[in-house]
């Protein structure tokens, strides 16, 4: 058994504590992803033109202060929908950026198992720092410019790595692949300048969507795709006994990072102070500082020791992982947690909101508009515990299943958000709402504790990063497919309680599939 006094003397053990710091560090910044809702509002103001009313429009004209470009609709209740449709054209940089962050971990994953976790951390740093600048300096026109080229050099050098690391091999035995990388990069660089030439510059408001969707969208989400496996590889390996908690308390910087980044102390209030271009300028100084500082803190520990009394599988590369029926298992798992928490996310502060207005006017209440606006305001509350215990249930769900086990775990987790999500569309009064949107982020963290742990557990640590990339692009999806659900459920039926009933059946199969898992594990062993 390990003593504290040993613990302390040793070099080797006390560095892993290091490593531990920098992991919280680089997931603290990359979990700002989940406050993107806080730039809709601002962005909406200053890139599309102002909505008014008919009679907005005719006051402005008598007194001849009327905004050339102004969109004109015919009363309040339009405007409310006009900029609605701004934020929702806005919101698809968030799409792009999850999509981005799942897609390119799966190539940031294979470098981090070759380069080890600074290099891909540090490269994830400078690509989402640098995002967020060129988005704050977007006012300037050789910016588009400049953004075109470097967003035109990273898909190629992208479509490059993942040549390499599909068809890198047979470069010595075919001429068409050796030289297929020049064809590439002439590709990319004539279909860059041409779009360039037609495009930046020439369509008002398109250029700074186009810009936003590429820089906060595809280049941030790109960088934290490649930073955030790392902090969770080299975790695993340096505490190969504590697997779940030492997941769980990294990714617990990621879920916390939204809520420090969504108060009117952090982000939203420099925003409301200094605007949200300079922020943009900010936030990417803070991404680029922070994160490459803790990249420098990563490392892999000597070797990774087996853990006594535990099976020991040989480690699987990401071809192989891939031919097993169990990825497939905990791939369709991943789906379903991640599909159930996403879709809340989405629209939780929306939901919470229209519930109390709803049960306030089913008690017989008539409502202002001042009451109908602080009933969607306490709604918001929910969003902020959403967030904490999205952070929470990440640690405790790591710790839970290094003590019970993993499918024990992942079974209580699913078989509990199956619950919330069939009676969260029921839920009426603030404490209901409060405690619901809890526990779905309680569960939903969990989520990210668990499955890289069963990962590691299933096809071993040294390619954690490429296998758990695979792993990850469910969320990718789920994304999509949660959030597209939800909106689909709530335009058809006028709520949302289909979509949440999806979701719960899908928890439900989640369970059962995670003892499937275990059974096609312990054959595997």
């Amino acid at each position: 058994m390990t003593t504290n006094a040993s613990l302390l003397t040793d070099p080797g053990k006390g560095k892993r504590f290091q490593v531990l710091a920098g992991a919280i560090l680089v997931q603290l910044i990359l979990g700002t992803v989940y406050g993107y809702s806080i730039f809709w509002e601002p962005l909406s103001s200053n890139i599309f033109p102002t909505v008014i009313t008919e009679a907005q429009k005719a006051t402005q004209l008598a007194a001849e202060t009327l905004e050339q470009g102004a969109i004109v609709v015919a009363d309040d209740a339009a405007v409310k929908v006009e900029i609605a449709k701004q934020q929702g054209i806005l919101k698809y940089a968030f799409s792009i950026c999850i999509l981005s962050f799942a897609t390119v971990m799966v190539i940031a994953g294979r470098v981090q198992d070759v380069q080890g976790p600074r290099v891909p951390a540090i490269i994830g740093g400078l690509l989402m720092g640098t995002g967020f600048i060129y988005a704050g300096l977007m006012s300037n026109a050789i910016v588009f410019y400049l953004a075109h080229a470097l967003f035109a050099g990273v898909v190629t050098v992208l479509i490059l790595m993942v040549f390499h690391t599909f068809l890198g091999h047979l470069g010595d035995e075919s001429v068409i692949v050796r030289y297929a990388p020049m064809g590439i990069m002439t590709t990319c660089i004539v279909a860059g300048i041409m779009m360039g030439n037609q495009y930046v510059g020439k369509v008002a408001e398109m250029d700074q969507l186009l810009l936003l969707w590429g820089t906060i969208g595809f280049m941030a989400g790109a960088g934290i795709g490649f930073a955030y496996v790392c902090p969770i590889a080299a975790l695993v390996k340096w505490f190969p006994e504590h697997k779940g908690l030492v997941s769980g308390v990294a990714v617990a910087g990621f879920g916390l990072g939204a809520y420090l980044f969504s108060q009117t102390w952090g982000a939203l209030g420099y925003i409301g102070k200094q605007g949200i271009f300079p922020f943009f300028i900010m936030h990417g100084v803070v991404c680029i500082v922070a994160v490459t500082a803790g990249a420098l803190l990563l490392s892999n520990p000597p070797s990774t020791a087996p853990v006594a009394n535990k099976t020991i599988l040989p480690d699987s590369t990401w071809q192989e992982t891939l031919k097993d029926p169990a990825f497939y298992l905990l791939w369709l798992m991943f789906f379903s947690g991640a599909m159930a928490g996403l879709m809340v996310i989405g629209i939780i502060k929306v939901f919470a909101g229209e519930q109390l207005v709803a049960a306030a006017r089913e008690a017989g209440r008539t409502l202002s508009a001042p009451e109908t606006s602080a009933l969607m305001l306490k709604g918001a509350a929910a969003v902020g515990l959403l967030a904490i215990f999205n952070a929470v249930g990440r640690v405790v769900w790591g710790f839970i299943s290094d003590r019970i086990g993993r499918t024990p775990t992942f079974v209580a987790m699913f078989l509990l958000q199956a619950g919330i999500m069939f009676f969260l569309a029921g839920m009426k009064t603030e404490a209901s709402l409060s405690i619901g949107a809890a526990l779905v982020g309680f569960n939903f963290g969990g989520n990210f504790a668990l499955f890289p742990s069963a990962t590691a557990d299933m096809f071993g640590a040294k390619n954690l990063g490429a296998n758990y990339g695979w792993v990850f692009t469910s969320y990718g999806i789920a994304g999509v497919v949660g959030i597209a659900a939800g909106n689909f459920a709530k335009v058809l039926t006028g709520s949302y309680a289909a979509a949440f009933t999806l979701a719960a059946v899908l928890c439900l199969l989640s369970a059962g599939l995670a003892i499937i898992l275990q059974v096609v594990h312990k054959n595997k062993g």
